[in-house]
């Protein structure tokens, strides 16, 4: 039987071969992305008394050291870093447990179009709830899915909003027919003149140019193309006839009982047109539809209207009152008005009304498509399915003075599209780019982080699995609530210090040799007992 310290260099023995195996696996993952670097702790084995020599060594544990490693950029856009807190989520293609993680964030796109590691792990996020989420404010899911980057702009979307946040020039004279020198009726808020806004095949078009056009291209069922273009004209502003009032706590009312306030009109027109490649000009193809019915809207003697008008009124402050559309269906009852912006005897529009009804600040806007250049039969998701039915944001609208500013005009329609690429924000945020030309927040990044890291199950190629010493996982979003920050197009590398983990190496070898050597003096002697 061995003396004491036979059995003391032994354990001290097992102890070094334990930290030179932890100093080599970290020394062979010195390159594996995501990889966290461990060290052996060592704890004595003592009994007795005080004065007892001890039992020698054993492992205490093996510890992680979960710092940040090194983010070096890729350049590809698919590697995601974190910097901070967190762990990626994966779902657990094994089955074997609900979700795993990781810090490895080289991932790329399956057949399917899912986003997984390169072991095949689907990476968790939150996906975009389209329901509630507008075309300048994604809203997400608040429970985890795998990120299906294919499966969006698979079928196309007809337009049904669309939202115009422009800045009208509160400066801009009244707009005019310069080619009419007859001051009565030179007005863009004269009847002839608001005929040839939205009839201009029948009646001729309207001979002034617009203040300020824009353009943008709206989509049909099929993901068809057609050309929404809207024109601006200041019309005047109102000073004493309005019948915009003001309701005691200062709001507005607009139900004709005010006693005038004043405020400034701009006619806004809206046209459809599609693009004939036989001709290489933009023709007319939509015409104005009632937007509970569908049915077409005439000029009184069975022409279909191409245009849409409305009048938008500002405040003296240059904030937008409200939206207002013509009264009756006729054109003539609709818009028969003179320039103090009493209706005409030509005219059926109620007096308190102007000939104009209110429709806040969200406008319908209905068309039929008639073309031949499409096959679409439903365009825009009406209620009925016949008729272009588009309700129009004008919120965003101001008229300051100084100049004409374009801040933006968007459209949630799209026509089919395959992913031609991807950017993520520090967020989290993925934004998918389509060949259609889309380019849409389309999930946000889950990660996740544990009390006790190192008590979690690890699964090898950087992966860990929940246990109950862990504590239960933690879920969130990138920048919130302690967590990191997501850097694309950058990995994460390993945290070893080789030359420590070197330094450390020799360390552990004079440890093991001096415990072999003691094995060999206990021999040297008992081999002297033994010669006695």
């Amino acid at each position: 039987m061995g003396a004491s310290y036979d059995l003391n260099a032994l354990s001290g023995i097992n102890a070094a071969s334990s930290g030179l195996g932890v100093i080599s696996n970290n020394l062979a993952n010195s390159q594996s992305v995501g990889f966290k670097s461990s060290r052996t702790e060592f704890a004595d084995l003592f009994s007795g008394a005080q004065n007892s020599s001890g039992n020698g060594v054993r492992v205490a544990s093996i510890t992680q050291d979960f710092s940040q490693g090194t983010i070096n950029g890729t350049g590809r856009e698919l590697d995601m870093a974190i910097d901070g807190e967190g762990f990626f989520i994966l779902q657990d293609q094994t089955g074997k447990y609900d979700n795993v993680y990781t810090r490895n964030g080289s991932f790329k796109l399956d057949k399917d179009g899912f986003l997984t590691t390169q072991e095949g792990n689907q990476v968790q996020g939150y996906l975009l709830n389209e329901a509630l989420s507008t075309e300048t404010v994604p809203v997400f899911e608040t429970t985890l899915s795998s990120i299906d980057l294919d499966a969006l702009n698979r079928e196309p979307r007809a337009t049904d909003e669309m939202t115009f946040d422009i800045n009208l020039d509160g400066q801009e004279v009244n707009n005019s027919d310069p080619t009419n020198t007859d001051g009565a009726t030179n007005s863009i808020g004269m009847t002839a003149n608001l005929k040839a806004l939205v009839d201009p095949e029948n009646t001729g078009p309207y001979a002034g140019f617009p203040d300020f056009s824009t353009n943008k291209i709206i989509h049909d069922s099929l993901g068809g193309e057609h050309r929404l273009t809207t024109n601006f004209y200041k019309r005047d502003v109102v000073n004493d006839t309005s019948d915009i009032g003001l309701n005691p706590d200062g709001t507005y009312i607009t139900d004709g009982t005010g006693t005038g306030v004043k405020y400034t009109s701009w006619i806004a027109q809206l046209t459809v047109e599609d693009y004939d490649d036989a001709t290489g000009t933009w023709i007319t193809s939509g015409h104005q539809a009632d937007p509970v019915t569908g049915a077409l809207v005439t000029d009184g003697a069975g022409n279909n209207l191409a245009g849409a008008i409305f009048e938008l009124r500002y405040d003296t402050s240059g904030n937008l009152i409200d939206v207002r559309r013509p009264e009756d269906a006729t054109l003539d009852a609709a818009i028969g008005h003179d320039d103090d912006h009493t209706p005409l005897p030509d005219g059926t529009a109620g007096a308190g009304n102007d000939g104009w009804v209110s429709t806040g600040s969200l406008p319908e806007l209905s068309f039929v498509i008639d073309n031949p250049l499409t096959g679409a039969t439903d365009p825009l998701g009406s209620s009925d399915g016949t008729n272009i039915s588009i309700s129009m944001d004008f919120r965003d609208m101001t008229q300051f003075s100084g100049s004409y500013n374009l801040r933006g005009v968007t459209q949630n329609g799209f026509k089919i599209g395959d992913l031609v690429g991807l950017s993520t924000g520090l967020d989290g945020t993925i934004e998918a780019r389509y060949s259609n030309g889309r380019s849409i927040p389309v999930a946000r990044l889950g990660v996740a982080n544990f009390s006790d890291k190192n008590a979690m199950e690890k699964l090898g190629a950087q992966t860990y699995a929940e246990t109950f010493a862990s504590g239960t996982v933690q879920l969130g979003s990138p920048q919130e609530n302690g967590f990191g920050t997501i850097q694309a197009g950058s990995l994460e590398y390993s945290n070893v210090d080789v030359a420590g983990e070197l330094v450390n190496m020799i360390q552990t070898q004079r440890t093991y040799q001096a415990s072999a050597q003691v094995i060999s003096t206990s021999q040297t002697l008992t081999q002297t007992i033994l010669n006695l």
